[in-house]
This record gives structure tokens, sequence and C-alpha cells, in this order.
């Protein structure tokens, strides 16, 4: 029997889900060469419309990249302009293919869009079913696109070049439209903010760690704020019986959990447990100390998520590695940004574009992790009729390989 093929981010589909129909969909779409600003330019926009180059920025305005110097003062009364993106004649092309869209498909309103220097976003509603699926309106789109761009270049320039597939996410509850349409709007200070900061947005394919007070050497693969780990560090390890979300029905087939409008997760179950351990994990964390999860339970989810909310520092494991073009979204940018977080999986586990569940194999190495990186202050764990040597073993055999 051979194993099916893998399906990457950008050409992976809902399954069971009927592309036809009306519904409303966020769409990516990226140039293969993500090197170049090809279809625009960042810039600051001041409150006249003036487009400002990085030394002129106010520092208060907005995120400065780091080459920028030294930013004079200024006054604006602090609220003083926006990041933005200029479109190059490429650009120009994108957003006149995504004009002509609503042309060649009567069915679907575009609802809102973002330019990037080297990739897409649409918001598109479609409002009566399509004659075929989603992705061939996305093709044609692209298509159209890459025709304009010819037109521009007919002396055999260099052009840009669409890169497979397209990403989407579907709208399922009230609310997230809103959650759509700001994170486009967003994603140009997104920009800048990770040009200020690219050390702390880096992924780090092999980070080395002493682990089990130096005995070993793990490898790790890392996002984030890697100056948490000479901090004090306070474990958290919560039940599963302790807190518990509430988990619905989801398309295709299985369970999620369910989110309110604001995109926040429903509590099924809490206890004065929890709260305990919540409560320690903050007190910790105001005395300097850092929140490290494994973030295998509900609850050890939960107070990471806490931590995040309370702008605390936190370590935060997760089960597989990190995709090459990594970036967090919400809080977890706004921490990352602020040097507030880190994320760590061992070397051995690699990124998968499918779920993967957390086994006990899983919980019993990160819990293991934890325990070692958090040193003469790690919890006790109930391990469940394990030896002592069978756990180091699981936990060493995911930190050793190094990539």
């Amino acid at each position: 029997m051979t194993n099916a093929p893998i399906k990457h981010r950008m050409t992976r589909r809902l399954t069971g889900w009927d592309y036809c129909q009306r519904a409303i969909y966020m769409i990516t779409v990226t140039l293969e060469d993500r090197s170049r600003e090809w279809l625009g330019s960042l810039v600051y926009l001041a409150e006249n419309g003036e487009a400002l180059n990085c030394g002129t920025v106010p520092p208060h305005c907005g995120t400065v990249p780091p080459h920028c110097g030294t930013v004079p003062p200024h006054s604006c009364g602090g609220n003083c302009g926006f990041w933005s993106i200029v479109p190059t004649p490429y650009g120009q092309a994108v957003l006149e293919a995504l004009e002509a869209m609503p042309q060649l498909y009567p069915q679907v309103r575009i609802l809102a869009h973002q330019l990037m220097p080297e990739h897409f976003h649409f918001i598109v509603f479609v409002e009566s079913p399509l004659p075929k699926p989603l992705g061939a309106l996305v093709r044609g789109f692209k298509a159209g696109a890459a025709k304009r761009w010819k037109a521009l270049s007919p002396s055999g320039n260099a052009l840009p070049r669409w890169a497979d597939g397209f990403q989407d996410t579907i709208l399922f509850r009230q609310g997230q439209l809103q959650t759509m349409i700001e994170y486009l709007r967003a994603n140009p200070e997104r920009l800048a903010e990770k040009r200020a900061n690219p050390d702390l947005f880096r992924r780090v394919a092999s980070l080395s760690l002493p682990l089990d007070g130096g005995r070993f050497t793990g490898h790790f693969e890392a996002l984030g704020n890697r100056h948490l780990l000479s901090r004090p560090m306070h474990q958290v390890q919560c039940s599963r019986q302790f807190f518990a979300y509430q988990r619905v029905p989801k398309a295709g087939g299985g369970l999620k959990i369910a989110r309110t409008s604001d995109d926040e997760p429903v509590v099924a179950r809490t206890s004065p447990e929890y709260e305990m351990r919540l409560a320690d994990a903050l007190d910790a964390s105001a005395h300097g100390a850092v929140v490290l999860s494994p973030c295998i339970s509900d609850g050890e989810r939960q107070i990471a998520r806490e931590a995040l909310v309370r702008e605390r520092p936190l370590i935060a494991f997760r089960n597989m590695g990190f995709s090459k073009l990594e970036k967090p979204v919400g809080r977890l940018f706004k921490a990352c940004a602020e040097g507030r977080i880190l994320l760590l999986a061992p070397a051995a586990w690699p990124y998968s574009t499918q779920e993967k569940p957390m086994t006990r194999f899983d919980a019993t190495v990160l819990n293991r992790l934890c325990q070692w990186l958090a040193g003469e202050d790690a919890v006790d764990i109930n391990y469940h009729g394990m030896t002592p040597a069978n756990i180091d073993q699981l936990a060493l055999n995911a930190v050793l390989a190094s990539k």
C-alpha cells in the first residue's frame, strides 16, 4: 500500500465542502519568488497623504525599521498616519484583474482586498452558486493578472509568477467577517513590525539547549524571543478533568473547539483546581518568571492564553515544527513583536500541513521537556506506570536529531 500524497497548504481544501455554494471566503495567493517586492512597496502615509521614507517616520506613529537610523523628534498629535503598500505596475495589474472578476463571475462580490509586496489577499462573497468550484475563479483571476503582467513587459524581461494553488478561509460564524477585514487592513503594519524586529519573527530550524541540568543537549525548532530561556520558569500542568473547552461538529467530520463571535474559545467545564493553577502562573509571571506550558490539555492552553491576554512572558510548546514561512497571528503576533513569547517544537517532529492530534506519546515527551527546562522548579507529573528511563528516552529521541 502506498501513502497518499501530502496536500500542501496552498492546495488543501476542506473535506466535504461544496466550493460552488453560497459563502464568504478570504483568499490568499502568493508569488513563487517571495524575495522581491514585485507587487508593491511598504511606505508610511502621513496624515496629509504624503508618503514618508523610514528616516522621517515619527517614532510613536508606527514601527520604524532598524536600518533607518536615528529618527528626528516629531510632534503630530498622536494620529499621524499609517503603514500602506504602494502598488508597482505589476501590483496595479493585480488590482485591475480583481476589479474585473465580478464582470466575469456575476455570482460574486468583492468585499475587501489587501495588496502586499509578494502576495495578495481578498475577501469574496459568493452570493449565488458558482457554475464551477471556487478554484476555477481563482485560476481565472491569476491568469488575468499574468496576462496584464506580460503586456507590461513585451521585451521579455523577468516577470512575477504565481505559486501553485491558493489558501482559503471560510466564514462560518458571526463576527468572523469583521475579523477577516481587520486582518487584511493590519497586514502592512504587521510587515513593518516584522522588518523592525526580524530576529523575533525568524524561524530557527535547530536551536540547541542544555537539558536536565546540562546532562543532554536537545535540538528544537523555535520562533520568538530566545532570551526568555535565560529567565526563571513557572511550569504549567493542568489535568484534563480540571478544565475543558466545548466541542462542536466541524464540516467534513470530527469535532472542533466552539468559539464566540470574538473568536474566543467557549469553556465547557472549569474547576477550583484550574483557577488555582491559573492564579499561581499569573502570580509567578508578575514576579519575573516566564510561564512555561506544554499546551497539551485545554487547561494548559487556556493558561497560556490568559498569559498572552495579560501580556506576560510565555514559552509554549507545540507537537510539530514550523513551516518555512510561519508567521504568528493575532495575540501571538503582538507578543512576538514585543518579545514576550517563544514557541518551541522538538526538532525530530517535522511540520505537517495536516492536523496532528495530541497523542499520549506527544504529551509524555512535552511534559518531560518542560520538566527539564524548568529545572529545580519543575512540577511532579504522574506518567501512569511509565518508568523514568522510558520517559527520558522518548524525550531524547524527539530532540537529539538536529536538522
